[in-house]
């Protein structure tokens, strides 16, 4: 398997010409091929929903073991911890990224992390969307509109005109997807088109995603499927690479990076908001995986 980085929002947009929001939700835009790799030329596990929209020129994207073409007005929507990896892009590539961590999306009473990861699920098979020229324009629109918004720091309902904005662009790409028949949460045929191990991975997926803050533990996750640890391991294993330690402390690591890196919070915060049992626990960790202490990584964020 291709080495490979699990990336956060702050860490995708801080070599990007776009702009971030606390970690949460991100927007860039490429104007050419060498702005546009998400990390370096490596595979990456994005911790995000992610909606990459093509502008101009042509490239390749690689979701998990499928490889697809891209072309203007094309969409790939992509679910968190789906590895991916763009590649073959054209001098003229340009493309524009929206990014949202599932914290953002929890704080919008109206659109639930549930509903989203069940549209991810069954386009998992083809995740790539031709668009109208004019559906893209409005996609467009929208992904810009959320930029403009973020840009405003100085509005006193800063966080609600972001939310309002997001809201838009779900309700207009939500409308274009059900206008193609390409959005629905009971299509058996759609579900039964994805290998059984397959939904198991998304099954883990799912619950990882919810869970990985306060869980930690691999038994939790099986538990919570019915299956045994090491039938959950091995199907993990076989489909990534990866075991499902891997997945869970990676993710935890990612996290806490974005933590450090784009909030105020204090080192002893994070140590609880990750569910360790002491800070201690948690410096441990965060140096066995960066080598420094959490205070060193930020202190070294903030002087760069």
């Amino acid at each position: 398997m291709k080495h490979y980085q699990i990336v956060n929002i702050q860490e995708i947009l801080r070599l990007k010409k776009g702009i971030a929001y606390k970690g949460e939700i991100g927007v860039f835009v490429s104007n050419n091929p060498k702005e546009f790799y998400i990390s370096g030329n490596l595979p990456v596990y994005v911790n995000a929903f992610s909606y990459a929209l093509v502008i101009e020129g042509h490239a390749k994207v690689s979701v998990d073991e499928n490889v697809f073409s891209l072309s203007p007005n094309k969409l790939c929507i992509l679910s968190p911890l789906h590895l991916t990896y763009f590649h073959d892009l054209s001098a003229d590539f340009k493309c524009i990224f929206l990014c949202m961590h599932k914290d953002f999306i929890d704080k919008i009473g109206m659109f639930n992390l549930r509903q989203r990861i069940a549209i991810s699920i069954n386009t998992y098979s083809n995740p790539i969307f031709e668009l109208s020229p004019q559906e893209s324009d409005i996609l467009v629109g929208c992904i810009e509109n959320i930029s403009t918004q973020m840009a405003r720091n100085g509005h006193r309902y800063h966080l609600e005109i972001i939310q309002n904005s997001l809201v838009r662009f779900y309700l207009e790409l939500d409308n274009i997807l059900e206008t193609k028949n390409l959005k629905s949460e009971k299509d058996e045929s759609c579900v039964a088109s994805i290998p059984r191990n397959r939904m198991k991975l998304q099954g883990f997926i799912t619950l990882l995603m919810n869970n990985f803050k306060e869980e930690h533990n691999v038994s939790f996750y099986a538990k919570s499927m019915n299956i045994t640890p090491q039938y959950l391991t091995r199907i993990v294993k076989a489909q990534t690479g990866k075991t499902v330690n891997a997945f869970i402390f990676e993710l935890i690591y990612s996290e806490a990076r974005n933590l450090l890196s784009s909030t105020d919070l204090s080192i002893q915060q994070i140590t609880y908001k990750l569910n360790f049992a002491d800070q201690a626990s948690f410096s441990k960790f965060f140096k066995r995986h960066s080598g420094i202490s959490p205070q060193n990584f930020r202190e070294s964020h903030f002087t760069h």
